[in-house]
C-alpha cells in the first residue's frame, strides 16, 4: 500500500479518534497492531473492513484508496450527532481509599463516544453515563489514582460482581461489589484496605451510583 493511502488513512484515525490507535482500533474492532502496520504503509486493510468504515463512519472511499474526493462525500467522514452519547466529566472526584466528600459537580468537558463502540465493546446502551475521576490507591492494582472511569448511571442494580460507584455517610467510592440476598458486600482489590459489608436496612443508606464500565489513564 502506497504511502500517500498510509497519510490518509492516518488522517481517517486523527479525525475518528484524535490520533490515537489503540482508541480506533477498539472502535472498529481491529487489533492496534494491525492499524500501526496500516498508519506505516507495511499492512494492506481488507476491502470488507474499508466497507465497514464506510458503512459505520462514512468515510468516503474513493478518496481514501485514491486521493480524489468524490462528489458531495466528506474527506474522512465522523459519525453523525445523533450515533454519538456525550459524556460529561463532573468537577467531583470517586475515593478509592477511605471516601471523597462531594462538594461541586461542574461539568468539566465533554467526551463522545459512538454508540456503536459502546455497544460492542462495552455492552452499554444507556445514554446515562458521566466521567470522575479516581483518587486514592485501594482499587489497585484495577483502578490506579488519577484514573477517568466511565460510569453508567443507569445500572443501580448489582446484579452480578463489577466495580461501582457507591455513595457512602465518606463520600463518593469506587469499590468492587457483589449482591447476596440483599446484602452487599464492599470489596477493595488492594489487600491493605478492609472489606465490609452493607446489610439490606442500611442500603438505602448507601446507594450504588451506578456501574463502572471503562477506564481511560494516561501511560
Amino acid at each position: 500500500m502506497s504511502t500517500a493511502f498510509s497519510r490518509r488513512f492516518q488522517l481517517v484515525v486523527d479525525q475518528l479518534a484524535q490520533g490515537n490507535k489503540k482508541h480506533f482500533a477498539e472502535l472498529t474492532g481491529k487489533s492496534a497492531s494491525h492499524i500501526y502496520k496500516i498508519c506505516r504503509g507495511i499492512s494492506r486493510p481488507s476491502m470488507a473492513y474499508l466497507q465497514e468504515l464506510y458503512e459505520e463512519y462514512k468515510v468516503d472511499l474513493t478518496w481514501l484508496l485514491t486521493g480524489e474526493q468524490s462528489a458531495g462525500n466528506q474527506v474522512a467522514g465522523t459519525p453523525s450527532n445523533q450515533d454519538l452519547i456525550f459524556a460529561p466529566m463532573f468537577d467531583v472526584q470517586a475515593s478509592a481509599g477511605l471516601g471523597n466528600e462531594v462538594v461541586a459537580e461542574d461539568v468539566e468537558d465533554y467526551f463522545a463516544f459512538n454508540k456503536s463502540f459502546l455497544s460492542r465493546q462495552l455492552n452499554v446502551s444507556s445514554e446515562q453515563l458521566v466521567f470522575v475521576t479516581i483518587s486514592g490507591d485501594s482499587m489497585l492494582p484495577t483502578l490506579h489514582d488519577g484514573d477517568r472511569v466511565l460510569v453508567d448511571m443507569s445500572q443501580k442494580a448489582v446484579s452480578h460482581e463489577g466495580l461501582y460507584l457507591l455513595q457512602s455517610e465518606d463520600g463518593l467510592m469506587a469499590k468492587r461489589l457483589s449482591d447476596k440476598q440483599g446484602e452487599l458486600s464492599v470489596v477493595s482489590d488492594n489487600p491493605e484496605y478492609d472489606n465490609w459489608k452493607i446489610l439490606p436496612a442500611n442500603r438505602e443508606a448507601n446507594p450504588v451510583a451506578g456501574k463502572i464500565v471503562w477506564c481511560a489513564r494516561t501511560i
